[in-house]
């Protein structure tokens, strides 16, 4: 903690960062990654549907946003757990009082390297895309939605499948039951013993 707090400064060189600054994928914008569509809820939406939706849509964040459209935060899986198992909320409290009101925005410009920065210290970060707001007397008004939710497993299962290496290969590497075969350039399973 207190080498991060020096780094922050600017006191101490982050040995770490100038090492991802020479990774292919760092200047790589957040749009590279495909992203889900959001499901986003309200804040008045009670934590037994909340969690509904998370298990018949498999996921494990779910925005929240007003009725304006403004981002308050997100609900999340650990975080629900957490509350719901100390007894700091029930299934019928709403999901304004489990959810994260602290979290990262990011564009889909922003850059790979410093959502992995983010993603150190942040489970997720919520992705929005601005747009402009047009009222009957012609005054603009600079709006976001929410794009998507990035989590560190969708950087690290981009940048482990989109690597150069396994796609200047001929092969793909396949996965079965534990072995790793070079074959076509797909992961699939196998039985745990390297083939090439």
């Amino acid at each position: 903690l207190a080498d991060d707090w020096m780094i922050e400064q600017g006191f101490m060189p982050d040995a770490e960062s100038e090492g991802i600054a020479q990774q292919w994928w760092h200047k790589l914008p957040v749009s590279v990654i495909t992203l889900e569509d959001p499901i986003i809820i309200s804040p008045t939406m009670k934590c037994q549907l909340a969690m509904e939706i998370m298990n018949k849509r498999n996921v494990d964040q779910l925005p929240v946003v007003d009725q304006d459209g403004s981002i308050l935060g997100a609900v999340t899986l650990h975080n629900m757990m957490r509350k719901v198992t100390s007894g700091k909320a029930n299934a019928l409290d709403p999901v304004s009082k489990i959810m994260y009101n602290q979290f990262q925005k990011v564009s889909t410009d922003t850059p790979l390297s410093t959502v992995s920065k983010m993603l150190d210290h942040d489970h997720f970060v919520i992705v929005t895309k601005g747009w402009q707001y047009y009222t009957e007397t012609g005054d603009e008004i600079d709006r976001e939605i929410v794009f998507g939710i990035l989590s560190r497993i969708d950087v690290v299962d981009y940048i482990m499948n989109r690597a150069p290496d396994l796609l200047k290969s001929n092969g793909d590497i396949s996965k079965s039951n534990g072995d790793i075969s070079k074959s076509n350039g797909d992961i699939s399973k196998s039985n745990g013993d390297i083939v090439n």
